[in-house]
């Protein structure tokens, strides 16, 4: 067991704020824009955050597209990541 304990609900809280940046991370690591292992990391650096209930928050007050997700986000790089890659994607 490690010393470090995920929250119940983590994984749909990453999920939820890719899905407001336009980022499908499931596609992205499936397709091989990003690897299985930095999806579970992503999802793991979630379950790691302390700023769930103002995550909750933001997301119930931010419906819809956004342009950038919340300053203490720990996924932010990589969801702008995965929302870039397929967007020029997109683009071609």
């Amino acid at each position: 067991m490690t010393d470090t304990l995920i929250r119940p609900g983590a994984a749909c809280l990453m999920h939820g704020m890719a899905e407001r940046l336009g980022a499908d991370v499931v596609r992205a690591a499936t397709s091989g824009e990003i690897s299985s292992q930095e999806l579970a990391d992503m999802e793991t650096r979630c379950g790691e955050c302390t700023k769930h209930d103002a995550c909750i928050l933001w997301m119930l007050d931010h419906q819809g597209p956004q342009e950038r997700t919340p300053d203490y986000c720990l996924n932010t790089q990589e969801l702008n990541y995965v929302r870039a890659v397929q967007n020029q994607l997109a683009a071609e």
